[in-house]
Order: structure tokens, then C-alpha cells, then sequence
């Protein structure tokens, strides 16, 4: 034992330094169907498969050298090696080292991409060299896709970038344009990079190009910073962020400065929007937005957007729920653009407490509840501006009267209190340091019925019964208590402040048409045809022409039809009984169905003393979308018939191909202080993205 643990020694101190023994190769399957060895040569034909970890190879014949791993198949050539596969005429490949040379080859890389070239040399595990190639995203069986774009030499890596020398995108074979060079992720995970550049034609702006830049930060957060040229001397920067840090949380930012050439300074906007949906318990909203000057981007972009806005809303917004009590906590700011001065206010900050209809103790009494402390900085222009606090407290209840079926009663009363840190002077032009306060009494009652019904029992179509009812209603609300006179000096903010005093009662029959389906036990009311009009025991509600009023106001029609779901009908007819003439009328029909939908409503209104209609207006929108049909398609026009002219037109198509889609949109719109027309064009690859955006105005109107 001495003697063989001495010789073992030995051997281990004459055994070279850093020896290791040899992993026994993995194994290496072929099959075909005639094969022979010749040496370490193995030859198939018909049939030839070969597999290899997760590599594996089909075609018509093959040579295979056992010492050096070499392979050389021919005819069909199938390569697939994990989620990447290859054909080609010819493979020259090495097991060893998992480099090679396809011939005539095309190829796949997940999750989409798709190309070929005269030669594909397999550089590494992940990097592809192909000259002659043609690269797409389009199916990989599709000898003629849709779009592609030849490339002289590619360099390609997997989850990498694809990089193109002298590219040109094809449409259809037909070349649209030409990069001398090209940069384009090929990966699921994003990438920065130069996206597509935009282009676009104003006769404001003149020509204009734009060159994005697009940045991930983390997995989180990502950037896009824009540039942008215009021929017409303006210079535009911007920066958006989008972030998601956490499932139920996301926002995005976007900050854009122009170059005022006229000016000679820089005008500039932002949008900010963040949503949560729980922030200790709460859901938080934020959304914020402002521009240095409304005017110059009205006239700037000459969209309808912007051509129409008026306003800009900035808020903070906090909500919980306890029961069947809602907390709201607000801070926000409001600019509304008038002609004469900019008003702005602002809520610095709102609590709010509100409390659903809720039952006390079990009984049939339900009380609910409205309440809100605030402190506002406003400022209305010619200067009235002022900042003050506000406690509204206004709680109510009700209770519904034992009665038949066929008869409701619920009677219902309140009060409201308010007081305010400071009061409007007597010309209500400035504010003065002293408290006002004001209360309310709040009461009313509404009744529903004596109703009459009867239910017809002959099926028709999908339905299994009918039942017509004929339903009265007399609903009476009082609210009153302060003096007329005090109500002037209260500043107002909001409808919490500009709370009429009212002691009226609105009348109304109705009769309605309810069907219980043949498939189930709930009914749906088919039709409506409502008359109803309010009678004050105060004030006129008629003052016509100064000398002539009326304690009534007008008499009021609707009728409603909705045959089956999608599908309804809606007439309103408003009558002056002081002038014997009708005031106003409208109808609307709508039309949705899967595959689209259709809308239509004509509005007109009436002189009460002379009945001439003073105005006509027809707007109408239909779109068209058919599940699995590429085309959608949609209109929206907007036509004055006493004016002989349109207000707006809009029109855009939508074409969804099998790895591409165009959208094309129009408008025309002759509202707002700058009437214009634009355009807009679309061009989206599969995996790639948004082409170059076609967009421009065609000018405005005198």
C-alpha cells in the first residue's frame, strides 16, 4: 500500500501544470437517407438532418468532418438554430465555433425581422454580415413583400441594431427614398437611437423638418428630445419623458420652446399628466399645462386644437372613498382667454367631503351631504383680483311617503350655509377685507303619479310582452333665505356661489313603452314621449319683450325612440307660450353596429316674438369599421344652413395592410379667429415605425 501510494505521488508531481481533462463532445445526430463514413467524413443524401445542442439542419445532401466539425449542405438548405431560422441554397458552417456562410440565404431574427442577400456570413453567436440584402418585417414565406428595404451591406446583431449602408425603401419594388446610411434597433427591448424624421409644409411655417432622438432610462423612464427647422425663420426644441415606475403609476411630460423670429424670443408650452391609483389609500391625478402666449401658437399651428382653445386647466387631484363618503383634495388653476383680459383662478387648495344618499339607522330616511373649504386667488382683469377662503356646508334629506304602487311621494329638505373671508365692493369691481355670510333654506317634494299601465302580451320580433305606461310628475324645489340684495356682494367662483334662489314647480306626463325580452326577465324602455313645462311662484320666467312676461316658461316636447340596442331616435321641441311661436327644435339619430356607426343632429332656434328662425345647423359623423376588414373610414361635418356653409369638415381613412398601414386625414375648419385648413399623412412599417409624417396647412380663409 506504501509503495502504491508513493507511485501515485509521483505520477501527480511529473503531471504538467494546469492539465485539465478533456468534457466528452456532446453528441451529434445524423440521419439521411444513404449515408457512409469515409474516414472522418460523413456523407448523406435525401433527407439530410443533423442536430446539435440547438442547432439543427435540413437539406438534400451533406458533408460532415467529424475532426474539424465542418459541415457543407446543398440543396434546401433549413437552418434553425433557437428562435432564428435560415434557409439557403448552399451552408458552409462550423459546429465548433457556430460561424458560417449561407448562399443565396434568407433569414429570421425574433421577433420579426426578415431578410436575405446573396451571401449571410454568421460572424458570431449574435452578428450577421449580408451583402445584397433586402430586409423587412413582413412575412418570411412573402417572395414579394409589401415594403422592404434594399440594402447594398448590413451588419445585423440579434437584440442588437441593424446597420444598413446605402438603403432604399421599397414599395412594391418601387424605390420612395434613399439613406446613405442607416441605424434601426432589431430587438423587443427599446433602444436609443434617431428615430424617423418628420417633415411637413405650413403656409405660415413654411417647410419644416424635424430630427428626433429617442433615450431609454432604465426600464422605467424613457426621453425623446426633438429639434426642429422651419423655412420660414423659427427654430423649435423639445423634450418629452415618459416614466411608469410602478404598476398602477404613469406619466408622461412634454416641454416644446419655438424661436419667435418676429419677436426675437422664445414662446413655449408643456403638458404634464401623472396618474396613480393609490397613493396612501388615495388615487392621484395630476395634470398641468401652460404656454407663454395663446395667440402666437393659435397662429402658429393653425390646428383645430389650437385654433379652439380658450382655456388651459392645471390640476392636482386627490380622492379617496370611506363608506359611502368621498374625500376630495384639489389644488388647480384656470386661464380663460377673453378679448378684453385674461381671467385666471385658482384653488390653492379644495377639501371636499361628500356623502352619498344614505339611510340613518335603517329607517327610509336618506340624508346626504356637500361640503368644501377652500382658498382661491383669483384674478378676473381691470383689476378685480383678490385672494379669499370659502366653508360651504350643505347637508339634505329625504323620505319616501308609505304609498300604493302606482303613486311615489318623497318630500325632501335642506339648508345650505357659506361664508366667505371677503365680500365684492358695491360696484363689484374690487374686493373688501370683510367676511360675508349666506344661508340657504333648501325644500321640495317630488310626486310620480297616479300612473296608469297596461301590458300587452302579444310577442313580437325579440320581445315577449309590452307595457305601456302613462306617468305624471309634479316636482317642486324651494331654495331661499338670503337677502337679493347681500347675493351681489358674494364673490363669485364657481356654482357653489352662483346658487339662484328658486321657487318653482316643473310639470310633466310621460308616457313610455317597456319589452321584456324572449330570453330574459329584464325590460328595456323602447320608447319615450315626454311633454313637460316649470311654472315660478316668483319671478317671471318670461320676461319677453319688458312689458309682456309670463310666470310660465316655455312648453317642452321629447320624444324618444331606441327600437333595439344601437339604435335610437331623440326630437325636442321647445314652444314660448308668451308669443304663441316655438324657440328651438332638434333631432338626432344614431346608428352603432359593429362593423361602424352613424350620427346625425339638426338644431334649429327661433325668434319667440316673430318666430323667424335665427339659426340652422345640420352636423353629422359616421365611421366605418369592420372586424377583420383593413379599411376604416370616418366623416365629420358640421354645416351652417342659414349661412349656405360649412363650420368644419373632417375626413380620414385608415388602411391596415398585412405589415404596414397608412392613415390619411383632412380638415377644414372655419371656426375660431384662425379658420384653416390641414392635413396630415401617416406611414407606420410593422417593427419599424412611423415613416417621415406627411402633415401641413393649405392656408386660411379671408
Amino acid at each position: 500500500m506504501r509503495s502504491l501510494l508513493l507511485l501515485l505521488l509521483w505520477l501527480a508531481l511529473l503531471a504538467p501544470a494546469g492539465l485539465e481533462a478533456a468534457e466528452p463532445a456532446e453528441a451529434i445526430t445524423l440521419t439521411a437517407e444513404e449515408q457512409h463514413w469515409e474516414g472522418d467524413v460523413w456523407r448523406g443524401l435525401g433527407g439530410v438532418r443533423i442536430l446539435y445542442q440547438d442547432i439543427k439542419v435540413s437539406c438534400d445532401e451533406m458533408e460532415f468532418n467529424r475532426a474539424t466539425q465542418d459541415l457543407l449542405a446543398r440543396g434546401r438548405v433549413v437552418f434553425d438554430q433557437g428562435p432564428s431560422r435560415f434557409t439557403a441554397d448552399e451552408l458552409h458552417y462550423n459546429l465548433g465555433s457556430k460561424t458560417g456562410l449561407f448562399v443565396n440565404g434568407s433569414g429570421f431574427l425574433d421577433p420579426m425581422y426578415s431578410f436575405s442577400g446573396r451571401e449571410i456570413e454568421k460572424i458570431d453567436d449574435t452578428h450577421y454580415r449580408v451583402d445584397g440584402a433586402l430586409f423587412t418585417t413582413c412575412g418570411r414565406d412573402d417572395p414579394s413583400p409589401p415594403w422592404s428595404f434594399s440594402v447594398k451591406r448590413a451588419l445585423l446583431e440579434e437584440e442588437g441594431f441593424g446597420r444598413f449602408t446605402s438603403s432604399a425603401l421599397r414599395v412594391q419594388n418601387f424605390p420612395v427614398f434613399y439613406l446613405p446610411y442607416l441605424v434601426w434597433p432589431i430587438k423587443q427591448e427599446r433602444a436609443p437611437g434617431l428615430l424617423m424624421p418628420t417633415f411637413g409644409y405650413s403656409d405660415r411655417r413654411g417647410f419644416n423638418i424635424g430630427l428626433p432622438v429617442f433615450v431609454p432610462v432604465g426600464r422605467s423612464y424613457d426621453t425623446t428630445i426633438f429639434a426642429d427647422y422651419y423655412t420660414n425663420g423659427y427654430y423649435g426644441l423639445g423634450n418629452e419623458w415618459r416614466w411608469v415606475p410602478r404598476a398602477d403609476a404613469s406619466g408622461r411630460s412634454l416641454g416644446y420652446a419655438i424661436w419667435d423670429e418676429a419677436n426675437q424670443q422664445w414662446q413655449w408650452r408643456y403638458d404634464v399628466v401623472h396618474t396613480q391609483a393609490d397613493l396612501y389609500g388615495f388615487r392621484l391625478l395630476v395634470e398641468l399645462e401652460n404656454l407663454s402666449d395663446v395667440d402666437f401658437f393659435q397662429e402658429f399651428d393653425r390646428t383645430f386644437e389650437a385654433n379652439t382653445r380658450r382655456s388651459l386647466y392645471s390640476q392636482i387631484y386627490l380622492t379617496r372613498s370611506y363608506g359611502p363618503g368621498t374625500l376630495n383634495l384639489r389644488a388647480d388653476r384656470r386661464m380663460t382667454f377673453l378679448t378684453t383680459a385674461d381671467v385666471e383662478l385658482m384653488q390653492l387648495p379644495e377639501a371636499e367631503l361628500r356623502v352619498r344618499s344614505t339611510s340613518i339607522a335603517g329607517s327610509p330616511v336618506y340624508w346626504d351631504l356637500v361640503s368644501s373649504v377652500n382658498y382661491f386667488d383669483v384674478d378676473r382683469g381691470n383689476d378685480l383680483q383678490g385672494q379669499y377662503g370659502r366653508a360651504d356646508l350643505y347637508p339634505t334629506m329625504s323620505y319616501s311617503l308609505p304609498s300604493p304602487p302606482w303613486l311615489s311621494v318623497t318630500p325632501r329638505f335642506g339648508g345650505r350655509g357659506t361664508y366667505y373671508t371677503q365680500r365684492y365692493s358695491e360696484d363689484r369691481l374690487s374686493f373688501e377685507d370683510e367676511p360675508i355670510s349666506r344661508t340657504y333654506l333648501a325644500g321640495g317634494v317630488d310626486i310620480v303619479g297616479p300612473s296608469v299601465s297596461r301590458i300587452f302580451n302579444q310577442p313580437w320580433g325579440p320581445y315577449a310582452r309590452f307595457k305601456h305606461l302613462v306617468e305624471p310628475r309634479i316636482q317642486y324645489a324651494y331654495l331661499g333665505g338670503t337677502d337679493a340684495e347681500d347675493t351681489v356682494l358674494i364673490p363669485v367662483f364657481d356654482e357653489v356661489d352662483s346658487t339662484p334662489l328658486t321657487n318653482r314647480v316643473r310639470l310633466a306626463l310621460a308616457n313610455r313603452l317597456l319589452a321584456r325580452s324572449k330570453e330574459g326577465v329584464s325590460a328595456r324602455e323602447l320608447g319615450t314621449l315626454e311633454f313637460y313645462q316649470e311654472y315660478s311662484f316668483d319671478e317671471p320666467l318670461n320676461r319677453g319683450n319688458g312689458q309682456q312676461t309670463s310666470q310660465w316658461g316655455p312648453l317642452s316636447m321629447l320624444f324618444r325612440l331606441t327600437p333595439t340596442v344601437g339604435t335610437g331616435f331623440d326630437a325636442q321641441v321647445a314652444y314660448d307660450t308668451l308669443y304663441a311661436n316655438p324657440i328651438s327644435s332638434s333631432i338626432a339619430a344614431a346608428l352603432i353596429r359593429p362593423e361602424g356607426s352613424a350620427r346625425l343632429t339638426w338644431y334649429q332656434s327661433y325668434s319667440a316674438q316673430t318666430g323667424e328662425r335665427t339659426s340652422s345647423q345640420v352636423r353629422a359623423l359616421i365611421d366605418f369599421r369592420k372586424p377583420g376588414f383593413p379599411l376604416q373610414a370616418a366623416l365629420q361635418v358640421a354645416y351652417d344652413i342659414e349661412k349656405a356653409e360649412f363650420q368644419q369638415q373632417q375626413y380620414r381613412v385608415f388602411w391596415q395592410g398585412s405589415c404596414w398601414s397608412i392613415a390619411a386625414e383632412y380638415r377644414d375648419v372655419r371656426l375660431g379667429i384662425y379658420p384653416t385648413q390641414e392635413y396630415r399623412i401617416v406611414i407606420e412599417l410593422k417593427g419599424v415605425g412611423a415613416l417621415p409624417e406627411i402633415k401641413g396647412s393649405l392656408g386660411g380663409f379671408e
